[in-house]
């Protein structure tokens, strides 16, 4: 009687710098997708349209202001991001046969679709003349944070980065992936508050947000500082993201602090203030970045292996 060996993980495929490249305009597609978002709570412009998902019963409805825009474009720019999604999806179907990363192509996917949904939801369930609906509207900017990170992910391991050979004591690796999820859950927790803040307007809920942002920022600056000393030595790309990393939690701050001076109640009056609604959406849009950088520290943390030992 024979006995087989047990079989060798599946390799990762050789790199598509086609797809890579794709995933990375994805990415960057996806975050100014969630600027333009931004935009239209800050403007409160959502409530544009009282159809969906036609605009006045049409594509392209003429005779559109400024509120109309900025909603319509959205819409337009939502339907773009599906369809990007879609062929990324067929695309890692085609070149990876890892079954992880089509599930990860799959979820994305989903999670679009999910998100028109809600969107087009937060419309129908809408005041006219007012705003949407808030438990919709809520969902639809928390979930916008998981799809750009999952985009970013994707891009980063289809990358020749993610191919680095790196190892750690395992004490060492185990207390920097702690850190590291952490401080996403951390983030991730900060920015539904802030969702809840932006469509509400519920003072307590600000107050809390305002309040967390230190132990988020605690909380990020340990993971950081962790990698930095014990992973950037071996690994330069590290380094770069730890710097970026540092690099956007400090602007955060910054327009943390602007944003509580020059943050209005959401209302469709606002679409008069476009100068204060850039700044607002400049804090959504550095926030959704830095999930994304923790995101990305997480997964390379996570793809360090411990060190064999004494054998």
């Amino acid at each position: 009687m024979t006995v087989q060996a047990p079989s060798e993980p599946r390799p990762a495929p050789p790199v598509s710098l086609g797809l890579y490249r794709f995933a990375l305009i994805f990415a960057a597609v996806v975050l100014i997708h969630i600027k333009w978002g931004a935009m239209v709570t800050s403007t409160g412009s959502g409530m544009a349209f009282t159809d969906w998902p036609l605009a006045r019963g049409s594509f392209w409805p003429p005779d559109m202001d400024m509120a109309d825009l900025f909603e319509h474009l959205h819409r337009i720019f939502g339907a773009v991001i599906g369809l990007m999604s879609l062929i990324m999806l067929v695309w890692i179907h085609r070149h990876d046969s890892r079954s992880w990363m089509i599930k990860t192509a799959w979820v994305i996917f989903l999670l679009i679709v999910a998100q028109g949904l809600l969107g087009g939801l937060g419309v129908l369930m809408g005041e006219e003349g007012g705003n949407t609906w808030a438990p919709a509207s809520i969902l639809h900017g928390i979930m916008a944070q998981p799809t750009l990170c999952l985009a970013a992910a994707i891009a980063f391991l289809q990358s020749p980065a993610c191919n680095e050979k790196i190892s750690l004591p395992a004490d060492v690796l185990t207390s920097a992936r702690k850190l590291c999820v952490f401080a996403l859950v951390m983030v991730l927790v900060q920015l539904s508050i802030g969702s809840v803040v932006r469509h509400t307007n519920q003072q307590g809920m600000l107050w809390l947000h305002v309040f967390m942002a230190l132990f988020v920022s605690t909380s990020i600056l340990a993971a950081t500082a962790y990698a930095q000393g014990k992973i950037v030595p071996q690994a330069p790309g590290f380094r770069r993201l730890c710097y970026w990393i540092m690099g956007t939690l400090l602007t955060q701050l910054v327009l943390g602090f602007v944003t509580l001076g020059a943050r209005q109640v959401k209302d469709p009056s606002n679409i008069e203030y476009i100068g204060r609604s850039i700044i607002v959406s400049s804090h959504v849009v550095f926030g959704a970045f830095l999930f994304m950088l923790a995101t990305l520290l997480m997964i390379r943390v996570w793809r360090v292996r411990p060190d064999a030992g004494p054998s």
